[in-house]
């Protein structure tokens, strides 16, 4: 029994100074920890330009009985020929983060493993459990004309186009000339005007109960009025098209970038399109802030770092879409590339600390126990 009694007290020690270990450990700092063989390649971010712009298309066909418009309904101008209009009704700017090629760096030792990356290799964190995402990109499908019907004057008039015997089963001694078309047809709009004019005040003794049916009455005379109108004034179809361009601009070049080709009568076009007039990118960064940041992120004594990771303190840019001189957006921005990139203390990257970085601009964006 006594040696027993001697077995377990053994067993209680042994395991008591496991556990002490592993509490010990707990506490160890980066430092501290059992070394690790190699290191860890990771890009700090560059920030991209996304642009998304609405874009709408109208596709106008003149109508057939143009030239007897203003004789017949007096309309005056009627449109003689067709077009096709395009025009940007919204553009809006936001910013994105993708791998910096220039900024390739390799954490060596423990600190290593206490990397969190993003799918593309982007560094996000230290000692954090932050997720990171991978860039979300986007293509644009150029889509140049709007989708027609397969009929667009599917009717021309609501009369035979043949006088004379029995005009109603289509025998008869001739066809009636276009202008006669023409006047019948503007003959029924003038008759279904009035038709609307008198619904609308009630003069009618039999007009139906049902509120509903009386404005669906309405509508079905708007309707027709205006396929009869179409057919002197023309007629048009109309769709939005949207686009998204992505542009990553670097911070060494001070020209403006060609974001899309733009053309009133083919729309967007594709950037190796030389036929529509260029829709650029002007970039204006705040100059001050990135002297101030390169002379406070310059180490002072005793804040050196030998740990291989660095981050980024990101400019401030104005970003300008420009047609000609007309500015159509403008929006202010961080972007990574436009700053400096500075390196951590060692006293931060001791294992005491978690970091997360901003995943578009690279900066540091928490820092925490």
């Amino acid at each position: 029994m006594k040696q027993f009694s001697i077995l377990v007290l053994a067993a209680l020690l042994i395991a008591g100074s496991f556990t002490a270990s592993a509490k010990d450990d707990k506490k160890k700092g980066a430092t501290e920890m059992s070394v690790f063989q190699g290191g860890v390649i990771y890009t700090l971010p560059r920030t991209g330009i996304r642009i998304m712009a609405d874009v709408s298309q109208e596709k106008f066909f003149h109508g057939p009985y143009y030239e007897y418009a203003s004789k017949y309904l007096g309309i005056k101008n009627a449109a003689s020929s067709d077009g096709d209009t395009w025009k940007i009704t919204d553009l809006k700017l936001e910013t994105f983060g993708a791998p910096d090629p220039t900024e390739v760096h390799k954490a060596n030792g423990a600190i290593a493993s206490m990397l969190s990356l993003s799918d593309e290799g982007v560094l996000m964190g230290v000692n954090s459990s932050v997720k990171g995402e991978g860039t979300k990109t986007s293509t644009t499908d150029f889509t140049p004309s709007v989708e027609l019907p397969h009929d667009i004057w599917s009717e021309l008039s609501m009369h035979s186009f043949l006088v004379g015997k029995d005009s109603t089963k289509h025998s008869g001694d001739k066809v009636k000339t276009f202008e006669e078309k023409a006047a019948e047809a503007g003959q029924d709009v003038i008759k279904f005007r009035k038709r609307k004019a008198l619904i609308l005040a009630s003069k009618y003794d039999k007009l139906p109960p049902d509120g509903q049916a009386y404005q669906v009455m309405v509508n079905e005379l708007n309707k027709i009025i205006s396929e009869y109108e179409a057919l002197f004034i023309g007629k048009s179809y109309k769709v939005t098209h949207k686009y998204i361009f992505e542009v990553v601009p670097d911070a060494k070049a001070n020209k403006p970038l060609v974001a899309f080709r733009f053309s009133p009568t083919s729309g967007v076009l594709p950037e190796s399109n030389v036929s529509g007039k260029p829709i650029m990118l002007e970039l204006d960064p705040n100059q001050d802030l990135i002297r101030n940041s390169e002379q406070k992120s310059a180490p002072a004594a005793g804040e050196i770092s030998t740990n291989g990771l660095f981050y980024r303190i990101p400019g401030s840019v104005v970003a300008r879409l420009l047609n000609g001189s007309e500015v159509l957006a403008q929006s202010r921005f961080a972007m990574a590339q436009f700053g400096v990139v500075a390196p951590f203390p060692d006293g931060l990257v001791n294992g005491e600390y978690s970091i997360e970085l901003h995943p578009v601009t690279g900066a540091i964006k928490r820092v925490g126990n």
